[in-house]
This record gives structure tokens, C-alpha cells and sequence, in this order.
């Protein structure tokens, strides 16, 4: 398995994004040591504002995929099935220190890792041969888990945190089909709105 830092939380990360698997791990990591597995690049930030750039810039591709695999009623209602909510989503302060916007995007990453194996998950029994959305859904985590990995390389460099507390979102494996595709919908129209945000505050 590919693991992309030694840090005890990405290690988690990376194991709990396997093969779409989004339960949340009860562990909560006892005396973390600040240590990553390569040393962290010069450009680091430069690399974290390049890659929140790309996955903004992609949001709006993989949102529109989404609803439009679900068919109707989720294409011509999407105020009312697909509108951002954000009540379980981990906050964001633009106006914030740089090591406060990094925790907190850090926050935000884990979360969105751990809804995306969800709903792949779910998209490939609701939706098997919707190849693009599976691949976008891929490729957004991919680019999540790099992301991950250099918000905590600067965090642990930079800041010496070696431990960041992240939420989950429901597991949604128990969700009646209908409510897994709305459930999904909101939560890439918020990760659009969101990531939006974050961009432009780094």
C-alpha cells in the first residue's frame, strides 16, 4: 500500500480512503511525533496554492457530472436537492493565520476524503457504468490525498503539528437510494462552494 506520509493521522487517511471505505477511525493518536516521510519541498506552499487552484477549478466539472448521472428529479431541481449545506462541514476562516487556515483546511481535506470514498462507493452500485463521474470521483481523491500530505508536511515543518482532531461525515452505506444521491449531491454542491473559498484565501 502506498502511503504518503509516516504521520500517524495521513497514515489513517490513507488507509481509511482505500477502496472507498469512509467509516471514521476511532483512534485517536497518543504522544504524535511530528515526522514526515520525505523531506517537505521549498515551494511548499506554492505546490498547496497550485493544487487548491486545480481542484477548484475541476469542482464545478465533478458536481455537474454527479447530478446529471442521478437523472431526473436531481438535473432541473437543484436548489431544492442539491443546495450547499454546511452544517456538518468544518469551517473556514479566509481571514486567519496562515497556520489557522492550514489546520483548518487540513479539516476540510480529511472530511471531503472520507465523503468522496462514500460516494464512490455508493455511485458505483447506483451508477456503474457512469465512467466519467467514477473517474472524476478517483481523481479529485487522488488530488485530495496529495493535498493532505503537503498541508501536513507544512504544518509539521512550519508549525510543528503533529496532530489535527478531523470529523466525519455520516457513513452513508445504511441510506435509502435516494437519500445517498441527494446526500451526495449537497455535498459536492458545498465542496464546490467551499473549495472555492479556500482558493482564493491562500
Amino acid at each position: 500500500m502506498k502511503v504518503l506520509a509516516a504521520g500517524v493521522v495521513p497514515l489513517l487517511l490513507v488507509l481509511h480512503w482505500k477502496d472507498g471505505a469512509a467509516s471514521p477511525l476511532p483512534i485517536t493518536p497518543v504522544n504524535v511525533t511530528c515526522a514526515t516521510r520525505h523531506p517537505c519541498h521549498n515551494n511548499l506552499m506554492s505546490q498547496i496554492r497550485n493544487q487548491l487552484a486545480q481542484l477548484n477549478s475541476s469542482a464545478s466539472a465533478l458536481f455537474i457530472l454527479y447530478y446529471t448521472a442521478q437523472g431526473e428529479p436531481f438535473p432541473n431541481n437543484l436548489d431544492k436537492l442539491c443546495a450547499p449545506n454546511t452544517t456538518d462541514f468544518p469551517p473556514f476562516h479566509a481571514n486567519g493565520t496562515e497556520k489557522a487556515k492550514l489546520v483548518e483546511l487540513y479539516r476540510i481535506v480529511a472530511y471531503m476524503g472520507a465523503s468522496l470514498g462514500n460516494i464512490t462507493r455508493d455511485q458505483k452500485t447506483l451508477n456503474p457504468r457512469a465512467m466519467s463521474l467514477h473517474n472524476k470521483l478517483n481523481s479529485t481523491a487522488d488530488a485530495l490525498r496529495g493535498l493532505l500530505s503537503n498541508v501536513h508536511c507544512r504544518l509539521c515543518s512550519k508549525y510543528h503539528v503533529g496532530h489535527v482532531d478531523v470529523a466525519y461525515a455520516p457513513d452513508t452505506s445504511g441510506k435509502e437510494v435516494f437519500q445517498k444521491k441527494k446526500l451526495g449531491c449537497q455535498l459536492l454542491g458545498t465542496y464546490k462552494q467551499v473549495i472555492n473559498m479556500v482558493a482564493q484565501a491562500f
